[in-house]
């Protein structure tokens, strides 16, 4: 019997069941019980407080100690941190991580960019059942922490199946808002939607309003990757903070950018939309990665997705500066075309771009993986310099894009340290404390008692991204450790073999409370 026909059963039956009493999920698994004294470093904490010099101590896997020097106790591994900042382990809040992690367990490319826990499920392409995602993780023990959403696309999909293109009935929305329920119940932090993407596209706001409220009964947030991400992004926008106004639960607007031309610098205007939100007193913040080009699909450049209209495809290649800004990633009909770009593709070819991309949507079933480059730098640094953003990199364990592998450094290294666009203790918020306390984390993102030791140190100063568009698969440098629930996974810059992480379930905490 094929998987994908006995997973549709199971997730059925689980719909049908939602609402009955649940088995509560097994208790995680401890670290292995060791000592650590970090000593002599620049502590920042993640809380936004103020740095200080300060040891560090950790036992099992948990932070017990902070003062200004700590004598090492018999047994205690001793790390040298002088020179180097302790913060927290970084936060992925918006990450595709989870995929190929049973081929992966090492997540090396997460690791060694510093990230100790990655929030998955994006999009709206979570896992169902939602149980036995989080019991798979802790069966695969990986080297960092894994927390999800329930998705909204997949449980469409279960729901309707191929007959996804049109809206929702409301007895179809009440199966829906069921797998919703149950998901939260086995631990999801929230929904997550991907309405640019199928079959998420063709649902109606209500249809998603609806299953926000579900996920509002279990303090949880709603994500979204936005209908549009160029021309009507602002709209976009208006709609998810209006999913949080009528469904009352905080939002996490995913990956925010300029993606055209045509909104270049209204980023001011963009982001006094989540300011105005924030204080009508619905609780808005939204994530962003550092670079001027993003990974998707070909079919995003034209939004209402008319395939045949050659004058939409000249308007969409226009607003992102032209084929030699649309580099090809993932084309299978001819593998050879994939690291190039359509302008380089149409002149071998002897066609224009516009004729190149129809016929190779024809041949692909309109299935093409792009890089496009159509985002303004001074866009990006707003974005960083904001109060209301977090650090995400949108990455995975591989992939062709650089943000799978030195979006944390970059940040540290290009809008920190180069542009001064913020200061070192606001960054690390962004990337500990601020995501950890907005999503209900309780126990992490911050250097303090009783808090997991998820913890990473690196140097200020050389700290730095290597990834390119064109080489992207390279590694960071300036992290020195990363220690993940009380477990050393990185030292001096190579991987351990240690494999501490968890599958991290929603707990009864409030997101957005501090």
């Amino acid at each position: 019997m094929p998987a994908m026909y006995i997973r549709a059963v199971i997730i059925s039956a689980l719909a049908c069941a939602a609402l009955a009493a649940q088995t509560p999920s097994p208790s995680l698994p401890r670290a292995e019980s060791t000592g650590i004294l970090i000593r002599n470093g620049l502590v920042i904490d993640g809380s936004g407080g103020p740095e200080r010099r300060a040891d560090v101590r950790i036992a099992d896997d948990e932070i017990t100690e902070i003062a200004p020097s700590l004598t090492p106790r018999d047994g205690e591994r001793v790390l040298n941190a002088r020179g180097n900042v302790v913060a927290p382990g970084f936060i992925d809040t918006h990450s595709h991580a989870d995929r190929g992690i049973e081929d992966t367990p090492d997540a090396a490319s997460q690791v060694r960019q510093g990230i100790t826990t990655a929030i998955v499920g994006q999009d709206g392409g979570g896992e169902l059942p939602v149980s036995d995602f989080l019991d798979e993780i802790d069966r695969i023990k990986p080297s960092i922490n894994y927390a999800t959403t329930v998705g909204h696309g997949t449980v469409r999909g279960v729901v309707m199946g191929a007959d996804f293109k049109r809206a929702a009935t409301p007895a179809e929305i009440e199966t829906m808002k069921a797998l919703v329920d149950r998901g939260m119940k086995d631990g999801a932090l929230g929904l997550s939607s991907g309405l640019e993407y199928d079959p998420g596209f063709y649902a109606k706001p209500e249809e998603i309003v609806e299953l926000a409220k579900v996920a509002a009964k279990y303090h949880g947030y709603y994500t979204s990757h936005v209908r549009d991400e160029e021309n009507e992004v602002l709209a976009a926008w208006s709609e998810a903070i209006d999913v949080g106004r009528k469904a009352g639960l905080p939002v996490l607007i995913s990956h925010i950018k300029m993606a055209s031309k045509p909104v270049w610098g209204r980023t001011p205007e963009g982001l006094k939309l989540l300011e105005q939100a924030n204080a009508s007193g619905v609780r808005v913040r939204a994530d962003w990665y550092p670079y001027t080009y993003w990974q998707s699909s070909m079919y995003v450049l034209i939004p209402d997705r008319d395939f045949e209209n050659r004058r939409k495809w000249e308007v969409g290649l226009d607003e992102i500066g032209g084929a030699q800004n649309v580099l090809v990633t993932s084309y299978r009909p001819n593998p050879a075309w994939n690291g190039k770009t359509v302008a380089e593709i149409a002149q071998a070819e002897g066609k224009d771009p516009v004729t190149t991309i129809i016929d190779m949507m024809h041949a692909s079933g309109n299935s093409i993986g792009i890089i496009g480059t159509s985002m303004d730098e001074a866009d990006l640094t707003r974005f960083a310099s904001h109060p209301l953003t977090f650090v995400c990199s949108d990455g995975g364990l591989s992939g062709r894009h650089p943000r799978g592998y030195g979006t944390f450094p970059r940040v540290l290294a290009t809008y920190v340290r180069e542009q001064k666009a913020l200061d070192l203790r606001r960054a690390i918020q962004k990337m500990t404390g601020g995501p950890a306390a907005y999503l209900g984390l309780a126990d992490r993102g911050v250097i303090a008692p009783r808090h997991k030791a998820d913890v990473v140190v690196f140097d200020p100063v050389t700290i730095q991204d290597k990834g390119t568009k064109t080489e992207a698969a390279q590694a960071p440098v300036g992290i020195q450790y990363v220690i993940v629930n009380g477990q050393v996974v990185l030292a001096d810059g190579s991987m351990t073999g240690a494999r501490p992480g968890r599958a991290i379930r929603r707990a009864g905490h409030a997101p957005g409370t501090r």
